[in-house]
């Protein structure tokens, strides 16, 4: 019913086939990787991919604040929207199908000049990159992360209200549980609202370790999403606990927390999947 992978980054510096090894050996179908196109053999990449069975399901793009989609600084904002593009361009390449897109920066808590001119220049920027995308058949989604982390677009509703005035096929929305457990009041209501946009799923529990950790009702998000008809990836997203989610792209976790959560994250939600479709 559906397909499952792991976010690659959060494994931090570990090495790629390392990585691969650990998904193939918990049942997982691809990988999503860091949208870093420039840090990365992707000819090395296909191979790995091809010698374990998995394939390369999306790219997260990694929004620092050099990368600000809804700058009013021209520079920022042009240097922006070449890397999603490029980030398009590796998701091509590798055969994956979307790539995750966030307005404003992880880290950046407030406006450089207003909210309503940072609501139209992320606008403008998306239907820039949104036709790119499209001519190349990728989907870019818009990840609503917690006010925490980020300040324009925090809520599901607000990725909504984006995407329609993008009006691009080629610009929809991801769920992210770790988010909405901040953010939204109600997991089923919040998922409805935007189902004829949902493209894309990350998964954590409410403490962002693997699902079944935590006090996640994902028995009823599952519910929500076969309701909804959702066919697409679940990508697993747990992490340790940091103050700046980047950070644990730096970090060098022990593997045995790594195998842990991977293990943990897929047989709980394949358990839960498995039941709602007897």
């Amino acid at each position: 019913m559906y397909s499952y992978s792991v976010t690659q980054w959060i494994y931090g510096n570990e090495e790629l086939e390392t990585s691969l090894v650990r998904l193939k050996k918990y049942g997982y179908d691809g990988v999503e990787l860091a949208g870093e196109p420039d840090k990365m053999d992707l000819g090395a990449v296909q191979s790995l991919l091809s010698k374990y069975g998995l394939t390369c399901t999306s790219i997260c793009g990694i929004y620092t604040l050099d990368r600000d989609l809804s700058s009013p600084n021209a520079e920022i904002r042009s240097h922006a929207v070449q890397y999603v593009k490029a980030c398009v361009d590796m998701a091509a390449q590798l055969g994956a199908s979307i790539v995750i897109v966030v307005p404003s920066p992880v880290g950046k808590s407030g406006p450089d000049s207003t909210y309503q001119e940072e609501w139209k220049l992320a606008v403008s920027s998306l239907q820039d990159a949104g036709a790119y995308a499209e001519s190349k058949n990728i989907v870019l989604v818009i990840e609503a992360l917690n006010r925490f982390e980020t300040y324009l677009v925090n809520t599901l509703s607000a990725a909504k209200q984006l995407a329609q005035e993008v009006d691009q096929s080629s610009v929809r929305i991801m769920a992210d549980l770790f988010h909405m457990n901040i953010e939204e009041r109600n997991h089923r209501f919040a998922l409805q609202n935007i189902a004829p946009y949902l493209a894309h799923v990350h998964i954590a529990d409410n403490t962002r370790e693997a699902a079944g950790l935590g006090q996640t009702n994902f028995e009823d998000v599952f519910r929500t999403l076969q309701e909804l008809g959702y066919q697409g990836c679940i990508t697993m997203e747990f992490m340790p606990p940091v103050s700046n989610p980047y950070m644990t792209a730096q970090q060098s976790e022990s593997s045995a927390l790594n195998d842990q959560y991977t293990q943990q994250a897929i047989y709980h939600i394949k358990g839960i999947v498995r039941a709602l479709m007897k």
